[in-house]
C-alpha cells in the first residue's frame, strides 16, 4: 500500500513540528508513530488537554537548550572538567527545567504534577553556577575568596606599573627616547615603545621591536619586579579557576542522573506542548473509541483549517449494515477532500492525537490505514497506472476486520468504465465480505447502483448547486452524484465552443439523462436547504430546551434558596419571642427579688425564735458557730454560712444564696447539717450588702440557655450592685444572636444598669457587652 504521504500525514507532521522549541522534539514529532492501543491514545489526549491548560495560562516553556545537550552530557558522565562554555549550556538547561517547573506546579492536573514533581529541583545546580560564572559565561571574580583577592591584587600591580610607566611617558628628558606617548604589552609584560638605537637611554629588558625596526619595545628596570609579580599572581588565578572548575564540574557530575531524566522529560514536555498548540489553532477534539462505528462528526481536513479558508465539515456515518462509503460526485467537488479527511481523523486517533471533528464522534482503533490515492505506477517495477492500482486493491483484498480502514480514490477509474466497473465491485464485494470500513470514490455510473442491503455499502455523494453551476462541498449519504464534466468544464473555463461540440456529440439519451440529471441535482439542493433548516431547527429547539431547563434549574435553587432563609428568618423570630418571653418572666421574678430586698431591714428586726439548745450567749454562739458554719435565717426562710463572729452587739455577717446580711446572733436558728462554704466573698461596708471578687467581673454566658444566662446576669447585677463596682463585662459570644439580643433587652430595662454598649474590635467586639453599673 502507499504510505501516509499522499494522506498529507507528513504535512500535518510538520505543521506539529513547526511548535517545536528543540530538535529532539521536532524529531520526536516527525517519528510520531500510531499507538498500540485505546488506553494509550486516551492517554494521550488527557496529556494533550492538560498541556493545553498549561498554554492557556499564557505559558509556551522553552527547551532550545536540549539542542546543546549532546555536547556537554558525555563529559559530564566521564567527570571531565568542563568548560567556561560547557557550564553555561549546562545553565541554561538548568534554567529552563526550572522554568518548566515552575510553568506546571501551580497546574492542578495529573499530567502537569507528575512531570512538576519528576522534574529535577535545578535551583541548587543553578546557583552552584551563578556563583562561579556570570550569565555571560566568564569566571566571576568573586568566586572565591582568594579568587577575589588575587584579582584585587592583579589591578593593583596593573596600576602601579601603569602608573610608572606613565611617568616615564610624560617624562620630558625622555621625550626624544619614547617613540609614542603610550603603554603597552609584549609577552605579557607591560613595556614602553623605544626609539631605535636609543635603548641605552631606558634601562631595562627588550622584549622585541616593530616590523619595521624603528621601535623597539623595553620593559624599564622599575617595573621589572611589579611585572614579575603580575605575572605570578595571573598564575595562581589560572590555578584556583581550574580548581574551582574541578569541584563545580565534579558536582555537576553527580547530578548527571537526574539531569538525564529531566531531558527526557523536556523532551516529551515539548512535544506535548506542541501537539496542543497545533489541536487549537485546527480546534481539534479528543475522542471515544467503539468497536463496529464509525461516526464523524462535522468533520474537518485539518490542513484546510489551518489555512484560514472557509471550511464546510461533513458528517459521515458508518455503522451496522454499512461500513462501506461509496463516494460519487461531480469533478473537483470535494471528494478526495473529504477522503483524506477521514483518513486522517482514523490517522490522527491512532496516533493519540484529538482530531478535527466534534468531541461527540466515535471511530474504531484501527490497526492498519490502507491508502490507495493518486498515481502509483512504478517504472522500476514495469507497472502501469492501471496495474499499480490493481496491486494495491490486491493487498486491500486480503485485509479482515473491523480494525482495518481502506481508503481507495478512484476505484478502477483509469480502464474501460464496463470493465472498470465490474472489477469495481467484485474488489467492493471482496471488502464487504471481509468486515473492513472502507471509504471509495467513483465517477464509474454502473458501480453508482445494483447494491442490496447485504452489501453493506452506502451510497453518498458531493453536493452540486445547479443555480451557481458550482459544487457546495457538501456530503448528501444515501444518494449517488453524476461527475457532470460538462458542467465542470463550463466552470473551470473551457471555451463555450468546446463545451458546445461536446454536447452536440452526446447521443440525444445522454442529453436528456444529463438534463434529469440537473433536475436531481437541483432536488437534492432542494433537499439539502430543508435539512440544512430542519438541522438549524433542531439546534434552535436543543438550545431553547436547555435555556429553560437552564431557567428551572436556577428558579428551583432560588426557590430553596429564599425557602431556607425564610426558615431561619421565622426561627429567629420564633427565638427572639421566647427570648422576649424569657425576659418577661425573669423581670417578674427580679420585681419579686426587690420587694424582699427592700423588705429586708423590717424582717431583720423581727423578734428572734430561740430554739431549744441554742447558744445563750454571743460567745457561746461564736464557739458552737464559727465562721464557716451553717445557720438557719428565718426571714429568708433559708439557710446561711457565718461570715464573721459576732461583734459587741452581738450581730454578724451572713451569705444567703447571693444576699449577705448583717443579722443579730440571736436571730438565727440551727440548721439541719452544717457545710462547707461554696465561694468566699469579700466585705466591702457594713450593713448587710453583696459584693463581688475581682475575677466575677466578667459574666461568661456562652453556652447557657436564654434562662439560665438571664438569671446568671441577674445575680451579677445585683452583686455588683451590692458592692458597688462600677462596670461588669458579658461575655455571650454570636451564635443565633438570640442570646445576645435576649441580654441586651434585659439591660435596657434593668434598675442597675446606667448604660452598656458593645466591645470594641479590640475587646471582643460584638461578641460581649460592657455594663455600666448605676442607675439607669
Amino acid at each position: 500500500m502507499q504510505d501516509l504521504v499522499v494522506l498529507d500525514w507528513i504535512e500535518i507532521l510538520e505543521k506539529i513540528k513547526s511548535h517545536a522549541t528543540s530538535d529532539a522534539g521536532r524529531e520526536a514529532v516527525l517519528l510520531m508513530k500510531p499507538l498500540s492501543s485505546p488506553e494509550q491514545a486516551y492517554v494521550s489526549f488527557e496529556e494533550i488537554a492538560h498541556a493545553t491548560e498549561v498554554l492557556n495560562q499564557g505559558v509556551r516553556p522553552f527547551m532550545q537548550s536540549l539542542d546543546l545537550y549532546s555536547t556537554w552530557i558525555t563529559r559530564l558522565k566521564k567527570n571531565a572538567v568542563l568548560k567556561t562554555l560547557e557550564i553555561k549550556d549546562v545553565r541554561s538547561f538548568c534554567i529552563e527545567a526550572l522554568a518548566l517547573k515552575e510553568a506546571l506546579t501551580p497546574i492542578e492536573n495529573d499530567w502537569a504534577q507528575r512531570f512538576s514533581k519528576s522534574l529535577m529541583d535545578a535551583e541548587e545546580p543553578l546557583s552552584a553556577i551563578d556563583q562561579i560564572l556570570t550569565p555571560g559565561g566568564e569566571i566571576r571574580s568573586d568566586a572565591s575568596e582568594t579568587l577575589y583577592r588575587l584579582f584585587k591584587e592583579k589591578e593593583r600591580l596593573a596600576r602601579e606599573v601603569q602608573t610608572t610607566l606613565d611617568r616615564l611617558v610624560r617624562d620630558h628628558e625622555m621625550e626624544n627616547v619614547i617613540q609614542d606617548k603610550y603603554v603597552t604589552t609584549r609577552e605579557g609584560r607591560w613595556v614602553l615603545p623605544v626609539k631605535s638605537g636609543m635603548q641605552h637611554r631606558l634601562p631595562g629588558v627588550i622584549h622585541g621591536s616593530s616590523q619595521s625596526k624603528q621601535t623597539v619595545f623595553i620593559e624599564p628596570e622599575k617595573v621589572i619586579p611589579a611585572n614579575n609579580r603580575l605575572r605570578q599572581v595571573e598564575a595562581e588565578i589560572e590555578d584556583e579557576i581550574e580548581r574551582l572548575l574541578t569541584e563545580l564540574s565534579r558536582y555537576l557530575s553527580s547530578q548527571s542522573s537526574d539531569i538525564e531524566s529531566t531531558r527526557l522529560l523536556m523532551e516529551e514536555a515539548d512535544v506535548r506542548f506542541s501537539q496542543a498548540q497545533f489541536s487549537n489553532l485546527v480546534d481539534a477534539h479528543p475522542i471515544e473509541f467503539s468497536k463496529d462505528a464509525m461516526e464523524l462528526i462535522e468533520v474537518r481536513h485539518p490542513l484546510l483549517q489551518l489555512a484560514g479558508k472557509t471550511v464546510v465539515s461533513n458528517t459521515v456515518l458508518l455503522e451496522g449494515s454499512k461500513t462501506i462509503l461509496l463516494l460519487s460526485g461531480p469533478n473537483a467537488g470535494g471528494k478526495t477532500v473529504l477522503l483524506k479527511s477521514l483518513g486522517l481523523a482514523a490517522q490522527m486517533a491512532r496516533c493519540g492525537l484529538p482530531i478535527c471533528a466534534s468531541e461527540t464522534s466515535r471511530l474504531p482503533f484501527f490497526n492498519d490505514v490502507l491508502i490507495g490515492i493518486g498515481d502509483s505506477q512504478s517504472v522500476d517495477e514495469e507497472l502501469s497506472t492501471f496495474a499499480a492500482h490493481l496491486k494495491i486493491l490486491s493487498k486491500a483484498a486480503a485485509v479482515k476486520g473491523p480494525q482495518n480502514l481502506i481508503l481507495i480514490d478512484e476505484i478502477c477509474g483509469s480502464t474501460d468504465p464496463e470493465e472498470g466497473s465490474a472489477l469495481a465491485r467484485a474488489f467492493i464485494e471482496a471488502f464487504s465480505d471481509n468486515g473492513v470500513f472502507a471509504v471509495i470514490t467513483s465517477h464509474l455510473g454502473p458501480l453508482k447502483s445494483g447494491w442490496t442491503e447485504e452489501s453493506r455499502v452506502l451510497n453518498g455523494s458531493m453536493e452540486y448547486d445547479p443555480k451557481t453551476g458550482r459544487p457546495t462541498y457538501q456530503f448528501l449519504a444515501g444518494i449517488p452524484g453524476d461527475s457532470l464534466a460538462i458542467q465542470t468544464a463550463k466552470r473551470t473555463g473551457v471555451s463555450q465552443a468546446i463545451v458546445q461540440r461536446a454536447l452536440d456529440v452526446l447521443a440525444p439519451a445522454t442529453r436528456a439523462r444529463l438534463e434529469g440529471l440537473e433536475q436531481i441535482e437541483r432536488l437534492k439542493s432542494d433537499i439539502n436547504i430543508l435539512q440544512e433548516h430542519l438541522k438549524k431547527e433542531t439546534k434552535k429547539a436543543v438550545e431553547t430546551k436547555k435555556k429553560y431547563e437552564g431557567l428551572l434549574e436556577q428558579f428551583n435553587k432560588d426557590k430553596d434558596e429564599w425557602l431556607q432563609r425564610t426558615l431561619k428568618k421565622a426561627e429567629r423570630k420564633v427565638e427572639e419571642a421566647i427570648a422576649q418571653a424569657k425576659v418577661a418572666e425573669t423581670f417578674k421574678r427580679h420585681t419579686a427579688l426587690q420587694e424582699i430586698k427592700y423588705q429586708l431591714p423590717e424582717i431583720v428586726k423581727a423578734k428572734p425564735v430561740i430554739q431549744p439548745g441554742a447558744p445563750q450567749n454571743a460567745a457561746e454562739f461564736a464557739k458552737k458557730f464559727p465562721t464557716g458554719s451553717k445557720v438557719f435565717v428565718p426571714s429568708l426562710n433559708q439557710d446561711g454560712i457565718v461570715q464573721s463572729a459576732p461583734n459587741n452587739k452581738g450581730d454578724l455577717m451572713i451569705l444567703s444564696g447571693s444576699v449577705r446580711l448583717q443579722v443579730n446572733w440571736q436571730d438565727l436558728k440551727l440548721p439541719g447539717k452544717p457545710q462547707n462554704p461554696t465561694s468566699q466573698l469579700v466585705r466591702k461596708n457594713s450593713g448587710y450588702s453583696v459584693s463581688m471578687a475581682d475575677e466575677d467581673r466578667t459574666l461568661d454566658l456562652r453556652g447557657k440557655t436564654v434562662e439560665e444566662a438571664l438569671s446568671e446576669l441577674e445575680v451579677a447585677l445585683d452583686k455588683a450592685s451590692q458592692t458597688r463596682e462600677d462596670r461588669l463585662k458579658v461575655i455571650h459570644g454570636h451564635g443565633t444572636e438570640a442570646l445576645k439580643k435576649a441580654v441586651r433587652t434585659y439591660l435596657s430595662r434593668s434598675v442597675y444598669v446606667k448604660k452598656w454598649k458593645a466591645g470594641s474590635p479590640e475587646s471582643g467586639g460584638d461578641g460581649i457587652t460592657w455594663v455600666e453599673i448605676g442607675e439607669a
